[in-house]
């Protein structure tokens, strides 16, 4: 694959399949076989993102990303994007808080011979956004809360 071919999937991974959403991308998009290992999930391929966007929106049902920036080879590209959305569903042991939170992360994509997504490793602070929705307490403070915590 040619690199702008790589940014233009990248893009529309987040600012298309997920943002909007549009579910049936997956199909077009990623290996039937994909399934990052750090992924605990018994899905794989276009049905694993499709029950990841669906369930991440359930708890941000308004959450949209942008692509900050990209950088595409033939194989991979790498993506720096800020998501935003409203905590407005229950999940991860949470009742909603109906705050807006804004994050940033980063991803790679990795593409097979057929040009199909067939990896991903991707990183967004998850403590940040639960500090944002005041659901924990400052990094620094945590030990304040986890006195019987047992090492």
């Amino acid at each position: 694959m040619k690199a702008e071919e790589t940014e233009r999937i990248g893009r529309m991974w987040f600012e298309e399949m997920w943002s909007k959403p549009d579910l049936h991308m997956a199909e077009d998009l990623i290996d039937p076989e994909y399934h990052p290992h750090w992924i605990q999930m018994e899905r794989n391929g276009p049905d694993l993102v499709r029950f990841e966007i669906q369930s991440f929106r359930s708890i941000f049902s308004d959450i949209k990303f942008k692509v900050i920036e990209l950088k595409g080879e033939k194989d991979k590209v790498w993506v720096w994007y800020k998501g935003q959305g409203t905590h407005d569903g229950n999940g991860w042991g949470f009742e909603p808080t109906h705050k807006k939170v804004e994050f940033e992360g980063a991803a790679i994509l990795f593409f097979n011979s057929n040009g199909l997504v067939s990896d991903m490793w991707d990183s967004f602070c998850f403590y940040d956004i639960l500090q944002d929705l005041g659901l924990v307490p400052p990094l620094g403070r945590l030990k304040d809360y986890l006195s019987d915590f047992k090492k």
